[in-house]
């Protein structure tokens, strides 16, 4: 396999694993709805969120709580591969609620030195595809995150937030209920009572990114749920707001590594 693959089970609709084996291959910064469980098997890249850069090489677990900005890129001439799950956040709730824990709020970025637990996390995420029954399949997810992703919980804790937080909060719930319109920086102060010259700077200060951008990254979003609907890409580039399918295309790949058209048919690229 070369490129980038999506794989989904329609009776186990919360995960969705993507398989990628690529040089060239290039991320915006970007988040996703849900949790983001990945290993990398080759190659040597950059992961970066919150203004900091964490080099990752092969062996490496990595799990990204929903929301948070990132950006993980190869470095030049490496040919990259890597697994990533994608696992809806009210599932990872449950897990956490009933083991006790809080939801994580910061990534955990951990080398897997012992080759057993390298090993068995590929194993998991491999099985995925096989034509094995779904209780089976969820059965290996679960029995990962207990044995294994536990141990990190050191990394789980409550990020420090700045005294706009709340307003800021408002704003980002604002653009979570409005981002297929078009919003411009007076609606933002009007609802929020910051001053228009203040939001920028802030909400990317606390969220990594501007408005406009966290608009983009709801709407790219957006459009996957309707592609995975199977709705034509036409239609959804119009009902998510783009300009134009071109404009679509181009901002769909920055952000996912795939086409519209591939990421539909979890073809790969």
């Amino acid at each position: 396999m070369a490129g980038v693959q999506f794989y989904r089970d329609a009776d186990l609709p919360f995960f969705e694993l993507k398989l990628c084996d690529a040089d060239r291959l290039c991320y915006k910064k970007h988040s996703h709805e849900e949790y983001s469980l990945g290993v990398v098997e080759a190659g040597n890249s950059s992961f970066w969120y919150e203004g900091k850069t964490t080099r990752v090489n092969p062996q490496t677990f990595v799990l990204i709580p929903p929301g948070l900005v990132h950006s993980c890129n190869p470095q030049p001439h490496d040919q990259w591969k890597y697994k990533m799950l994608f696992i809806e956040a009210g599932w990872m709730q449950q897990f956490f609620e009933n083991k006790g824990l809080p939801a994580l709020c910061q990534p955990v970025v951990t080398g897997l030195a012992d080759s057993q637990s390298y090993t068995a996390l590929c194993s998991m995420l491999e099985r995925l595809i096989k034509p094995i029954s779904p209780l089976e399949k969820e059965a290996g997810i679960i029995g990962f995150f207990e044995e294994q992703a536990v141990q990190d919980m050191g990394f789980w804790k409550k990020s420090s937030r700045s005294k706009e937080l709340p307003k800021l909060k408002i704003i980002k719930e604002y653009l979570d209920n409005n981002y297929l319109s078009r919003i411009t920086l007076a609606e933002l102060e009007q609802v929020s009572g910051l001053n228009k010259f203040t939001i920028i700077r802030s909400f990317k200060d606390e969220f990594s990114i501007p408005p406009h951008t966290y608009q983009t990254l709801l709407r790219v979003n957006c459009a996957k749920k309707l592609l995975r609907q199977n709705d034509q890409i036409t239609e959804v580039a119009y009902k998510t707001g783009f300009y134009d399918q071109s404009h679509f295309h181009k901002v769909f790949k920055s952000h996912t590594g795939v086409t519209p058209d591939k990421y539909k048919s979890g073809e790969e690229s």
